[in-house]
């Protein structure tokens, strides 16, 4: 069974995105990116014991920032494969919950180092599941 956890924050972070934003929204809404969904083995004792997923969604200071952080996805990506396939390896297992909190360190510490257009990282869904 899947164990997973929903931050307050990134529930107000998908509701901006899903909805038509207001015009007091409307500078804010634009500074949203949403990142493809990050899935890395588990691995204990050499063998692949399940699946870590995590959902992530980059807020840039500004709607400038934003683009450029479109235009660099693919390096942002893996800058956030990298922390999740660290984080999994030390810290996931796929039979207790995802310390998100420290999952969320790792990650906004791995991608606000690679552009510091990144205001707030903002974990959407994360969970942990036996393969």
């Amino acid at each position: 069974m899947p164990r997973s956890a929903l931050f307050p924050s990134a529930i107000v972070a998908a509701s901006l995105l899903s909805a038509t934003p207001s015009r007091a929204e409307e500078g804010q809404a634009g500074s949203f990116i949403t990142m493809e969904e990050i899935s890395v083995p588990i691995i204990d004792a050499s063998r692949i014991e399940g699946a870590l997923r995590v959902s992530v969604v980059l807020q840039a200071r500004d709607a400038d920032g934003a683009a450029e952080l479109a235009r660099r996805m693919p390096e942002l990506r893996m800058a956030g494969l990298s922390a999740a396939i660290e984080f999994a390896r030390l810290h996931a297992s796929p039979f207790s919950a995802v310390d998100a909190a420290r999952l969320s360190s790792a990650l906004t510490h791995a991608l606000k180092g690679m552009d510091k257009r990144i205001a707030e990282v903002l974990i959407v869904k994360v969970s942990a599941m036996p393969e």
